[in-house]
């Protein structure tokens, strides 16, 4: 069963990029980034493809939602298809600033990169961080880099495609719809307990996967399969729930807001939103009735838990314990 677990952990975990570093987040602001203009015609909506959902399209905006899987070439071949026949205006993408350097990402570095992660490449990677959040972040990227090794693709390939895309259509503008990916850990380890957290550590370094066939990444476009292998690893670790929560359903919440705020800030607006299909249901329920005041709290870190507080000063105590104790017997005998 173990192996269950891994796989859809890795399939929710590579939603996220890997970086050769990762740059300190430094201030809360909106989740919507603009970033880089270029412009649009304006063709009708023709056929699309199946992992693609109208979310839209009326008078005031169309808006084509894609549903993508990491690592799926056919899903960078979906990205071209739909910029074809949308022809947009504006593209949004799943990301935060934190993991745009991905859209100049050079695909065989990565690869190169990936053969060879070792201790001192991860140790770079989580520079700056808290021990339990450098912990679970080096988790996820070692995980990128063994899905790379597996597939021989580098991760992110839908997203820029997207990029590569939009830099083609005059006056199109590219969007950053995620929230920061240090703001999701800490929320996600934050809403455990202690003994959930144990029991999450424990499955995500003794499951023993098995090896992910390209043939078999096309299922994650199937939303039953998706729902299907969520379920079975929520029954297996429990304390998965509220990490799938903060990952999934919270972060549905962001992309649909910045999905309305890049329709709110474009004119006559022909959008493409590029997500994992794991968050397209959540964006579809959401879509168009998220307000800012729903978003801010979604932003913020909440408090250490109280057993934090004191494993930090149960450790600080048991090191002066030590040090006293050296030092008694040094002069003491």
């Amino acid at each position: 069963m173990r192996y269950q677990t891994c796989n859809i952990v890795r399939q929710l975990v590579v939603r996220y990029k890997f970086e050769d570093q990762l740059f300190k987040y430094q201030r809360i602001c909106s989740p919507v980034w603009p970033i880089i203009t270029r412009g649009a015609g304006d063709n009708s909506i023709s056929p699309l493809p199946s992992s693609a959902t109208l979310l839209q399209n009326d008078k005031d905006a169309k808006v084509v939602l894609l549903g993508t899987v990491h690592f799926s070439k056919q899903s960078v071949q979906d990205v071209t298809e739909v910029v074809n026949v949308l022809k947009p205006n504006a593209i949004l993408v799943e990301l935060c600033r934190q993991r745009v350097s991905l859209l100049e990402l050079d695909d065989k570095k990565f690869l190169e990169d990936a053969k060879n992660f070792d201790a001192k490449k991860l140790k770079q990677a989580v520079k700056g961080q808290n021990f339990v959040s450098g912990m679970l972040h080096a988790m996820l990227l070692k995980t990128y880099a063994d899905i790379a090794k597996e597939l021989g693709v580098a991760p992110g390939g839908e997203f820029r495609r997207a990029y590569h895309e939009m830099k083609k259509i005059p006056g199109c503008k590219l969007f950053l719809g995620d929230r920061p990916i240090q703001i999701t850990i800490a929320r996600a380890f934050q809403s455990l307990s202690v003994l959930e957290l144990g029991q999450v550590l424990y499955h995500l370094t003794t499951a023993n996967p098995k090896p992910l066939d390209k043939s078999q990444l096309e299922k994650y476009k199937d939303k039953d399969y998706v729902q299907a292998q969520f379920e079975q690893i929520t029954k297996e670790v429990p304390a998965f729930k509220k990490i799938f929560h903060v990952f999934v359903d919270e972060r549905d919440r962001c992309l649909a807001f910045s999905l309305q705020e890049c329709v709110r800030t474009v004119e006559k607006p022909r959008v493409l939103a590029v997500v994992g299909m794991g968050h397209v249901d959540g964006i579809i329920k959401y879509y168009g009735k998220m307000k800012q005041e729903d978003i801010v709290p979604l932003l913020f870190v909440p408090p250490r838990p109280y057993y934090m507080v004191l494993i930090r000063k149960g450790l600080r105590f048991t090191f002066y314990f030590l040090v006293f104790s050296f030092f008694y017997r040094l002069f003491f005998g």
